[in-house]
């Protein structure tokens, strides 16, 4: 009996054994095809999730926010022709020299911004230079299209920007100013202005994002230039520069191009620069920013600090010059010092020591942090007029 029970029990377990790894295989079989099917199912929806997002995002708010703010400008220029001496001429084109106009009249077309609500446009110098008539055209909900004129309050060469006064009952609204301290490369950014002559009295608008930041090359101002990819043409010199909120970062300034049209790479005035030029402007008719009086070099790095004290932790600007009867000599600024601070600021950038002393007036006070002989110490100076200088190429460092 015994015999033929554990008989049978052989018979039997492998039939089991096989049919509980059969199941086991099984479910396992049908967790992975729902495995596989909820895989294909978020492969599926998360592009379609994206596309979703890119096709219901809108800048349209942002538009409507920034655009009232933005006009058309239009100026004529009279410039002159320099013409050859007559006496340098053969006699047979003497007359001919007589008959040829000593000057000529052009038409200026390009775009300004309303920073207040007093009718102050903000513009590119290059816009208005030289014009003897200056209109702008904008939109009113209840008027339409009004045309008044302008007359410039003042200018900054350095910057290419001017300031402009409506004279009308009727004006543009302020434009909501925004920080381009705050802008950083890949922020989405757009541009409104009047980009042909043809559509003076349609506005264009442009997206794009920050490509950049800084000098593009050797002979510009001193400027931090927003450096863009959004399309900008002939007629958006001057017009806005405004971030996904409708707030404006930049006026447009120039393009660089080998074809003569938009190759997408624009610059513009950062506002936090502008507004300070505004500001001088309003007040005294022109813009003098403040000036150290020292030449400095890169900022120091490890090798840098290492190589001149003998210590790797030494940060800032390098003096190496101080201007003879500067602000900075004046105040017992010596070459060797490093300027580590600026009003409490670490220094970032060369570029942003620059400006940071430049946004301040001549005749105010600037503190300035200084590491000299293995100590720090603060040290105030009344800026003053002039130049600043910089000993190494620039660059958006």
């Amino acid at each position: 009996m015994r015999d033929v029970m554990k008989n049978f029990l052989q018979f039997i377990s492998w039939p089991a054994v096989a049919g509980i790894l059969f199941a086991l295989v099984l479910v396992q079989y049908q967790q992975m095809q729902r495995l596989s099917r909820q895989i294909a199912e978020l492969a599926i929806a998360a592009p379609s999730a994206v596309t979703a997002e890119l096709q219901t995002a809108s800048f349209a708010d942002a538009i409507d926010r920034a655009s009232p703010s933005v006009v058309s400008i239009h100026s004529t220029i009279r410039e002159q022709i320099e013409l050859p001496p007559v006496d340098e001429l053969p006699a047979a084109l003497r007359d001919l020299l007589a008959s040829i106009p000593s000057e000529r009249l052009w038409d200026s077309l390009g775009s300004g911004v309303a920073v207040s609500n007093e009718g102050h446009i903000l513009t590119a110098l290059h816009v208005i230079e030289g014009a003897e008539d200056i209109e702008v055209h904008f939109g009113d909900q209840q008027r339409g299209m009004v045309t008044a004129r302008a007359r410039l309050v003042g200018s900054d060469a350095d910057s290419d920007l001017a300031l402009l006064q409506v004279d009308s009952p009727v004006l543009p609204p302020a434009i909501p100013v925004g920080s381009s301290d705050e802008v950083r490369v890949g922020d989405t950014v757009l541009t409104i202005g009047y980009p042909r002559r043809d559509l003076m009295n349609q506005k264009s608008v442009s997206r794009g994002i920050v490509s950049a930041l800084g000098i593009p090359r050797d002979g510009l101002p001193i400027v931090e230039y927003i450096q863009t990819d959004a399309a900008m043409n002939y007629g958006n010199s001057g017009g806005a520069l405004i971030d996904a909120e409708g707030r404006l970062i930049g006026i447009n300034s120039f393009i660089y191009s080998q074809s003569g049209g938009s190759d997408g790479i624009g610059f513009a005035v950062p506002i936090n620069k502008a507004m300070i030029v505004v500001e001088q402007l309003l007040q005294q008719g022109v813009f003098t920013p403040g000036y150290l009086g020292v030449i400095t070099g890169e900022l120091l790095n490890e090798e840098t600090s290492q190589t001149f004290f003998g210590r790797p932790d030494v940060r800032g600007l390098l003096i190496e010059q101080v201007n003879e009867n500067s602000p900075a000599e004046q105040a017992g600024i010596v070459a060797g010092d490093v300027m580590t601070r600026i009003d409490g600021t670490g220094i970032q950038s060369v570029i942003g020591a620059i400006e940071q002393i430049n946004r301040k007036p001549p005749g105010d006070e600037v503190v300035l942090t200084l590491y000299r002989n293995g100590q720090l110490l603060d040290i105030t100076v009344t800026l003053g007029t002039g130049t600043a200088q910089y000993r190494t190429q620039l660059d958006s460092q």
